[in-house]
Protein backbone atom coordinates (compact mmCIF):
# COMPACT_ATOMS: atom_id res chain seq x y z
CA UNK A 1 0.00 0.00 0.00
CA UNK A 2 1.22 3.46 -0.93
CA UNK A 3 1.31 6.36 1.40
CA UNK A 4 0.15 9.50 1.37
CA UNK A 5 2.53 11.83 0.43
CA UNK A 6 2.44 15.50 2.63
CA UNK A 7 2.53 18.60 0.70
CA UNK A 8 6.10 20.53 0.64
CA UNK A 9 5.41 23.48 -0.87
CA UNK A 10 3.78 25.89 1.61
CA UNK A 11 5.17 29.16 0.82
CA UNK A 12 4.65 32.73 2.53
CA UNK A 13 3.08 34.88 -0.48
CA UNK A 14 0.42 32.64 -1.21
CA UNK A 15 -0.54 31.83 3.17
CA UNK A 16 -0.43 35.38 2.79
CA UNK A 17 -2.94 36.03 -0.33
CA UNK A 18 -4.98 32.99 1.30
CA UNK A 19 -5.25 34.39 4.64
CA UNK A 20 -6.00 37.74 3.02
CA UNK A 21 -9.12 36.26 0.48
CA UNK A 22 -10.56 34.28 3.18
CA UNK A 23 -10.33 36.68 6.14
CA UNK A 24 -8.29 35.07 8.03
CA UNK A 25 -9.81 31.67 7.84
CA UNK A 26 -7.23 30.01 6.18
CA UNK A 27 -4.57 30.66 9.34
CA UNK A 28 -7.16 28.35 11.42
CA UNK A 29 -6.85 25.60 7.88
CA UNK A 30 -3.44 25.83 8.42
CA UNK A 31 -3.53 24.41 12.22
CA UNK A 32 -5.73 21.56 11.11
CA UNK A 33 -3.34 21.07 8.70
CA UNK A 34 -0.34 20.74 10.66
CA UNK A 35 -1.91 19.19 13.63
CA UNK A 36 -2.96 16.17 10.97
CA UNK A 37 0.36 16.16 9.19
CA UNK A 38 2.37 16.01 12.10
CA UNK A 39 0.04 13.18 13.38
CA UNK A 40 0.74 11.61 10.20
CA UNK A 41 4.47 12.00 10.08
CA UNK A 42 5.17 11.60 14.24
CA UNK A 43 2.83 8.98 14.80
CA UNK A 44 5.67 7.12 16.01
CA UNK A 45 6.43 9.10 19.05
CA UNK A 46 3.23 8.06 21.29
CA UNK A 47 1.97 11.53 21.51
CA UNK A 48 -0.70 13.51 19.57
CA UNK A 49 -1.42 16.60 18.59
CA UNK A 50 -5.30 18.53 18.99
CA UNK A 51 -7.21 19.27 16.06
CA UNK A 52 -8.71 22.36 15.22
CA UNK A 53 -11.87 22.10 17.26
CA UNK A 54 -9.90 21.45 20.60
CA UNK A 55 -7.30 24.35 19.54
CA UNK A 56 -9.68 27.24 18.87
CA UNK A 57 -12.31 26.10 21.67
CA UNK A 58 -9.43 25.80 24.47
CA UNK A 59 -8.28 28.26 23.02
CA UNK A 60 -11.12 31.19 23.91
CA UNK A 61 -11.95 29.36 27.47
CA UNK A 62 -7.72 29.91 28.42
CA UNK A 63 -8.04 33.56 26.86
CA UNK A 64 -5.70 32.34 24.46
CA UNK A 65 -2.89 30.35 26.50
CA UNK A 66 -3.83 27.63 25.02
CA UNK A 67 -3.11 28.35 21.34
CA UNK A 68 0.60 29.21 22.96
CA UNK A 69 0.66 25.66 24.60
CA UNK A 70 -0.34 24.15 20.92
CA UNK A 71 2.18 25.79 19.43
CA UNK A 72 5.22 25.23 21.92
CA UNK A 73 3.82 21.42 21.61
CA UNK A 74 3.81 21.59 17.97
CA UNK A 75 7.11 22.91 17.64
CA UNK A 76 8.84 20.78 19.94
CA UNK A 77 7.51 17.55 18.73
CA UNK A 78 8.46 18.56 14.97
CA UNK A 79 12.22 19.11 16.02
CA UNK A 80 11.84 15.73 18.11
CA UNK A 81 10.88 14.03 14.83
CA UNK A 82 13.33 15.98 12.38
CA UNK A 83 16.46 14.97 15.01
CA UNK A 84 15.25 11.92 15.40
CA UNK A 85 15.96 11.19 11.74
CA UNK A 86 18.99 13.11 11.34
CA UNK A 87 17.96 16.63 10.16
CA UNK A 88 18.44 19.99 11.39
CA UNK A 89 16.14 21.63 14.21
CA UNK A 90 14.14 24.25 12.48
CA UNK A 91 12.19 27.12 14.46
CA UNK A 92 12.74 26.89 18.12
CA UNK A 93 10.18 27.15 20.95
CA UNK A 94 12.01 30.16 22.57
CA UNK A 95 12.09 31.97 19.35
CA UNK A 96 8.38 31.45 18.88
CA UNK A 97 7.91 32.76 22.49
CA UNK A 98 10.41 35.65 22.25
CA UNK A 99 8.77 36.89 18.98
CA UNK A 100 5.26 37.19 20.43
CA UNK A 101 5.84 38.23 23.93
CA UNK A 102 8.69 40.72 23.04
CA UNK A 103 10.07 41.20 19.24
CA UNK A 104 6.71 41.21 17.28
CA UNK A 105 4.98 44.23 18.62
CA UNK A 106 8.61 45.94 18.56
CA UNK A 107 9.33 45.32 15.46
CA UNK A 108 5.80 46.68 14.48
CA UNK A 109 4.78 42.72 13.02
CA UNK A 110 7.29 42.40 10.76
CA UNK A 111 8.78 39.66 13.55
CA UNK A 112 5.50 38.21 13.22
CA UNK A 113 6.02 37.46 9.44
CA UNK A 114 9.16 35.95 10.13
CA UNK A 115 7.88 33.60 12.27
CA UNK A 116 4.85 32.34 9.61
CA UNK A 117 7.66 31.85 7.48
CA UNK A 118 9.52 29.56 9.92
CA UNK A 119 6.18 28.23 11.01
CA UNK A 120 5.76 27.03 6.97
CA UNK A 121 9.32 25.87 6.42
CA UNK A 122 9.47 23.87 9.67
CA UNK A 123 6.37 21.94 8.57
CA UNK A 124 7.47 21.91 5.26
CA UNK A 125 10.61 20.21 6.32
CA UNK A 126 8.76 17.70 8.49
CA UNK A 127 6.75 16.77 5.40
CA UNK A 128 9.55 16.44 3.40
CA UNK A 129 11.70 14.41 5.58
CA UNK A 130 8.45 12.29 5.99
CA UNK A 131 8.24 11.85 2.22
CA UNK A 132 11.97 10.76 1.74
CA UNK A 133 11.22 8.18 4.25
CA UNK A 134 8.08 6.86 2.66
CA UNK A 135 9.55 6.23 -0.24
Amino acid sequence: MKKTLLPTDRGFWLTLLLSIITFGFYGLYLIHAFAAETNTACRQDGKHTSGLTVYFFLSIITFGIYAIIWQCNWIERCNAYLVKHDKPEGLQTSTYLLTIFLFGWLTFGIMYIVLLCKELELQNTVNRTYNELTD
